[in-house]
């Protein structure tokens, strides 16, 4: 699907958050007339809250961290100095006809009104550039929180990390009809007065995607089966997304081992959950029974029911299947008859450890089968990795996110 550029021109007054000795070095800086512009790509999606148009992109924004790094030193080789702290950008022009030409600048919510926040280049030395969307004040919000000074014994233990750099701990919403399609540019470093547009990068989705599709084998006596919720539990529910330098090359990177709760190697587990109650499952998505060309049926087909969860990998490790501790999709399904009334209703466990693992940006869709039988089985005939883009995501080329 086509991507789009846009043009993302900031102006910027004031400075973010900052330790005292590092406020009396920022407060010294003198600072120029150039205004600091972006020139960002920006990808497509579903994400929640929906961003179909520039008028939705209007009263949605970004976070930004900078840090300053004077003359003859690097961000890689001195020691920046923070220059802004999750600052918040956006735009003042809410209106149906923003347009790629809007003017995108550093803002403030003062007594819930936009007010223009802007900053300006330092006349000398260089600026590094992490931002993330969506904007997210760590007071706020709980989904997605910016340590800007991370503990040595967390940076210490990450491969590749791009040192001084924050890091973004992300935990998707349980509620699926909330969730975001979280995203982070990769990070542009020592950028000058006068080099033009800092490049930013939005275009790369760092969350995985879930789709169910569901059919039956067995016989029926004139009745129906529907799916009624499907869990997804035991499952990572929280991760630091860090800055990477691998060489010349920079990115970002999930972390599935060091839980950003206490820094131990106890990730936090969480469960997630899709019903007909909350309409994150259709209503009447009644299975078709399975035939030679498998004949599945997508249950969770609404922009509600898309569910985001954080890449993550599921060793066996050989121990008893325990529905308690282990990672599973519970699939509970109904049998109606031909009045919509409930005849009998079972749930169905299907073990996810030594499965397919969730990879950043893939979809992945589980074909799963329900066995009208006696042992009532669920069995997951494949799971396929798809591309994000034909997945749920049927939009205009002129549709953006962030």
């Amino acid at each position: 699907m086509k991507k789009t550029i846009y043009l993302i021109c900031f102006s910027l007054l004031g400075l973010g958050a900052i330790s005292c000795q590092k406020e009396k070095m920022t407060a010294d800086l003198k600072l120029s007339r150039e205004p600091i512009v972006f020139g960002a790509r920006t990808l497509q999606t579903k994400g929640q809250p929906q961003l179909n148009t520039l008028s939705e992109l209007a009263i949605q924004d970004f976070g930004v961290n900078a840090w300053y790094s004077p003359d003859g030193e690097s961000f890689e080789s001195g020691s920046p100095i923070h220059f802004l702290a999750n600052h918040r950008f956006g735009t003042m022009d809410a209106s149906t006809d923003a347009s790629a030409n809007s003017i995108w600048q550093g803002l403030s919510h003062a007594s819930g009104d936009k007010v223009p926040d802007p900053v300006y280049y330092p006349l000398d030395g260089s600026l590094s550039f992490f931002c993330y969307a969506p904007y997210r004040d760590n007071s706020e919000f709980k989904d997605i929180i910016v340590e800007n000074d991370p503990a040595a014994s967390i940076t210490s233990q990450l491969e590749n990390y791009l040192s001084g750099s924050p890091l973004i701990r992300f935990t998707p919403e349980k509620k699926v009809s909330s969730q975001i399609d979280f995203v982070a540019a990769k990070p542009t470093l020592n950028w000058k007065k006068g080099q033009g547009k800092v490049p930013l990068d939005f275009t790369q989705h760092l969350t995985t995607s879930l789709i169910f599709r569901c059919n039956y084998v067995g016989s029926l006596n004139n009745e129906k089966i529907i799916i009624k919720n499907i869990q997804i539990r035991n499952v990572i529910g929280s991760e630091y997304l860090y800055f990477t330098k691998d060489g010349d090359i920079l990115g970002h990177k999930w972390c599935n081992d060091i839980s950003p709760e206490d820094g131990s190697t106890v990730m936090p587990t969480t469960n997630y959950s899709l019903s007909i109650e909350d309409g994150s499952l259709s209503s009447d998505a009644y299975l078709n029974p399975a035939t030679a060309e498998n004949n599945y049926q997508q249950i969770n087909p609404y922009p509600n029911g898309i569910m985001y969860v954080l890449p993550q990998t599921f060793p066996n490790d050989g121990e008893d299947f325990n529905r308690e501790i282990h990672p599973n999709i519970a699939v509970t399904y109904e049998i109606r008859n031909s009045l919509d009334e409930k005849v009998e209703e079972n749930t169905l466990m299907y073990d996810l450890r030594g499965t397919q693992e969730w990879l950043i940006g893939k979809p992945i869709a589980y074909n799963i089968t329900i066995v009208i039988a006696v042992r009532k089985d669920l069995i997951v005939n494949s799971v396929v990795l798809k591309d994000w883009e034909p997945a749920n995501n049927q939009h205009n080329p002129e549709e953006i996110l962030y």
